[in-house]
């Protein structure tokens, strides 16, 4: 019953800010069910899945870009293709060539291995630190110990894992004009600086690609920034 609640939403042209209304609408269905946040946080369903990691990113891509001159409709197609939606573009920036009428948007996630014990973690209301302090000891719970970051290591340490999931998108074949939105499941407490300093490291080193612009951003703390 509840892949049903992304019926409206699969293969309908609408206009971006609406699609946002429509997708917050479902989170917020999802989320007010019994056991909601726990079954969003374990992505209990397809439809907990693809709200998370396919829906909620095509809306921060939306937010992002829409604005006069630009007006952004919204396909998302829940199927087997190479990409996650299709993006229909109106405006005088699109009449002047700025950005195509056509365009296409694929979203993915970053984060570090040891993510999905944090949810579990939590769902079980249980303490959750780092997810470097993840320990799994072989017939026993799993654990969960606070530890000590110098200065920007964590930083340095989630740069090859944001990398590795572009590099890894960057190898299937897209159509023309996609673009790539990047969820990032942070591996600690991030300050404005931290993320600046992440997003530059990215750009810095990052791998060849196809694609037309690659927006990172950060769901807990709304921080977005595009790399390229």
């Amino acid at each position: 019953m509840e892949d049903c609640v992304l019926a409206e939403l699969n293969g309908t042209l609408i206009d971006g800010l609406a699609f946002c209304a429509k997708t917050y609408a479902v989170f917020e269905r999802l989320r007010s069910a019994p056991d909601g946040p726990d079954r969003l946080r374990l992505r209990a369903t397809s439809a907990h899945k693809r709200l998370l990691e396919e829906l909620l990113p095509i809306c921060r891509y939306v937010q992002t870009y829409y604005r006069p001159g630009r007006y952004i409709s919204v396909r998302w197609l829940d199927g087997s293709q190479s990409f996650d939606a299709e993006l229909h573009q109106k405006g005088d920036y699109v009449d002047k060539g700025y950005y195509p009428a056509l365009a296409y948007l694929e979203a993915t996630s970053a984060m570090h291995a040891n993510e999905h014990w944090i949810w579990k973690l939590l769902s079980q209301g249980k303490a959750a630190f780092a997810p470097d302090g993840i320990s799994k000891p072989r017939g026993e719970p799993v654990q969960s110990k606070p530890i000590v970051f110098t200065n920007t290591e964590h930083v340095g340490s989630f740069v090859p894992i944001v990398l590795a999931q572009i590099a890894q998108k960057a190898e299937i074949s897209y159509p023309p004009n996609t673009s790539l939105v990047v969820q990032c499941s942070l591996n600690s407490l991030y300050t404005p600086d931290d993320w600046n300093l992440l997003t530059q490291e990215v750009r810095r080193q990052l791998p060849s690609h196809s694609f037309r612009d690659i927006l990172m951003f950060n769901g807990t703390t709304e921080m977005a920034t595009s790399i390229s």
